[in-house]
């Protein structure tokens, strides 16, 4: 949710600055008009979490430019060599800085959501105590007054006036119901509570709060011109502002006719300007509307192979399951065996460093005197044999590994070869690859199956039983590698006989969920990885004792 509202937050700043800029440009200073542009810019920024993705432009991906790229498998890990597995160097712990980024996100924005609702209720509540005031200058309108506003406020559509009203003169009425009518009939007060919802929850980007300020401010600004077009005396209305500058309101969550802040500023331009800013028609408000959707639509576009969208679901889409004679022929291709070249040791440099596979896996590149060596979480660093300058594979497994190269020559990813796939992975810094190593790390002290896995092979189980495998929740690489299996696998379900119970063993060295299935005639070993989505991404059964 968080890398969502952070997105939202800068692409609303990125169009918020592209309209600042045209006004600019233009020299638009009509009250009118700005308050328009603004409050369009602030309905797209609350709006902004909920677009975002709507619009997808489809990209090649600039890391892993080929084609025919099949769906990575994530959780096909392995171990070329035989026998048991190292589990690996286990890493320091390190502050979780993501967690404490949220917690603080969270922690602020509910405290401006919480005072807000609290601003609402007490000026409410204000507002159902203020007593009526019905006299002939009201002309019907909800006016009430209170002893608890030193200066005139909006709150809804009522009006709100302080008791020392009654002192006033005719000119100083007029002007402040023109000026608080002009709030109702704009409805300020509900853009102003709109602008404070976007400032809670983007309290962290400075648009949201210039954004507030700004509304604000126009709003006083064309009530200003209501009510100085209403008594038809800039420095008589000026002198009233200044009266009113000095005193504070308890209605928190309000339009106050005079800010202390501000009464300076607006003073100025009344006195400096000599016409009043002319009001626009609905079809005017249209207008400025249709130039901004289109730049609003701009800021909300995804490009289909950017980050923030999980790795196996880019693969899913961009890739489709091999028939079982093309995966036949790419496993006995993969099976072949491989010649070792010498190359140039220099080139090696090219490749060390991190890659993620999946939603999981890291896998660690590094070089040792002439020779390359590769390790997956989990497991050993084992060395592997140039058979070109930049595929290799290991002795001890069908295994190869090409890097895909920049044209420096430096590698942005790398295809691993297993199992009749080529699953890509992409390069990523150290500190990424060392928050896989700890969420890995993490899942192996904790000890604790994946939400949903125990249900997910559960319901796979049902349906292999049956001959008929759930594909859809399945990833590309699992479904290729489980349709030719199918026959094979119903026939070891009949032998099993009914399933009566099953119970999780631990998470794996690789990462798996383990759990024993225990049937009438015997027992399955399975073995279960999920997807950050929910899909099924690894799926193994081995007889038990």
């Amino acid at each position: 949710m968080l890398p969502v509202i952070l997105e939202a937050a800068i692409r609303s700043m990125a169009l918020a600055v592209a309209i600042w800029l045209g006004l600019k440009v233009l020299r638009v200073r009509n009250p009118h008009i700005l308050m328009a542009t603004w409050q369009s810019v602030l309905v797209v920024s609350l709006l902004m979490p909920f677009l975002l993705g709507w619009a997808k432009v489809p990209l090649p991906p600039a890391t892993l430019p080929i084609q025919q790229l099949l769906p990575a498998d994530p959780a096909i890990f392995f171990s070329p060599a035989s026998g048991p597995v190292a589990p690996g160097v286990r890493s320091s712990p390190i502050v979780d800085w993501r967690t404490i980024c949220a917690s603080i996100y969270w922690l602020v924005a509910a405290f401006l959501l919480l005072r807000l609702l609290i601003g609402a209720l007490l000026t409410w509540k204000l507002c159902r105590s203020a007593l009526p005031v019905r006299e002939d200058w009201t002309a019907g309108r909800d006016v009430r007054a209170s002893g608890f506003v030193n200066v005139p406020v909006t709150f809804g559509s009522t009006i709100i006036l302080p008791v020392s009203y009654a002192g006033w003169d005719a000119t100083e009425r007029r002007a402040v119901m023109a000026h608080e009518y002009a709030h109702v009939s704009q409805g300020d007060f509900y853009f102003l509570l709109l602008s404070s919802m976007n400032r809670a929850v983007f309290w962290f980007s400075p648009l949201a709060w210039w954004l507030h300020s700004r509304i604000a401010y126009l709003a006083e600004a064309r009530s200003d011109a209501a009510a100085i077009q209403d008594i038809e005396d800039r420095v008589r209305y000026a002198e009233i502002l200044v009266e009113f500058g000095g005193k504070t309101s308890r209605a928190t969550l309000s339009l106050a006719m005079a800010r202390p802040r501000t009464i300076h500023h607006r003073v100025e331009r009344i006195l400096a300007e000599t016409n009043l800013p002319k009001k626009m028609s609905w079809k005017a408000c249209s207008v400025i509307v249709a130039c901004i959707l289109p730049l609003a639509a701009l800021a909300t576009v995804t490009a289909g192979a950017v980050a923030g969208v999980p790795p196996e679901s880019r693969e899913n889409r961009s890739s489709m399951a091999l028939d079982p004679e093309t995966l036949g022929q790419r496993q006995a291709e993969q099976r072949m065996p491989r010649q070792e070249v010498r190359i140039d040791p220099a080139i090696l440099d090219n490749y060390v460093g991190y890659y993620q596979l999946g939603a999981y896996q890291a896998i660690t590149v590094t070089r040792q005197d002439d020779g390359l060596f590769v390790q997956f979480i989990g497991q050993e660093s084992l060395q592997v044999c140039p058979e070109s300058a930049q595929k290799f594979f290991y002795k001890a497994a069908a295994v190869q590994i090409s890097f895909v190269t920049d044209p420096h020559g430096r590698a942005t990813g790398l295809l691993l070869h297993r199992d009749g796939l080529d699953k890509p992975a992409h390069r990523i810094d150290q500190a990424q690859a060392q928050r896989l190593t700890d969420s890995y790390a993490k899942r192996r002290e904790g000890n604790a199956p994946m939400p949903g896995s125990e249900a997910a092979l559960r319901h796979q189980i049902e349906a292999l039983e049956h001959g008929q495998p759930d594909y859809d929740v399945m990833t590309e690489g699992l479904v290729t590698l489980t349709r030719p299996q199918v026959p094979r696998i119903g026939r070891q379900f009949a032998l099993l006989g009914p399933l009566q119970a099953i119970s999780f063993r631990g998470v794996g060295f690789s990462g798996w969920d383990i759990y024993e299935a225990k049937f009438t005639n015997g027992i399955l070993i399975n073995r279960i990885l999920m997807t950050p989505n929910g899909k099924v991404t690894g799926l193994r059964f081995e007889w038990g004792p």
